[in-house]
């Protein structure tokens, strides 16, 4: 049912923040049942070792692109200009 013109959204519509939608959730599941399929951990290593170089670039993906510095605050960046004699 539509809300009337000027009446504010209910708080709290729609999916919990991080949940995630059930098609990835259905994806991460057949991956799982897959992964358990073709050996585990020992079927992975196994393929990584005659595969190295996909191997490297699909575990390349799983490293956090966003960097924090010390104490979960910004990166401290410090910059030295030298003069060149």
């Amino acid at each position: 049912m539509p809300f009337a013109h000027g009446t504010p959204k209910p708080l709290r519509s729609g999916r919990v923040k991080g949940t995630p939608n059930k098609a990835t959730k259905s994806a991460r599941e057949a991956f799982q049942f897959a992964f358990d399929r073709a050996g585990g951990a020992a079927g992975l290593a196994e393929w990584a070792l005659k595969h190295r170089d996909e191997f490297y670039r699909l575990y390349a993906r799983l490293i956090p692109i966003e960097h924090q510095g010390e104490g979960g605050g910004p990166i401290a960046v410090t910059i030295v200009h030298r003069q060149l004699e």
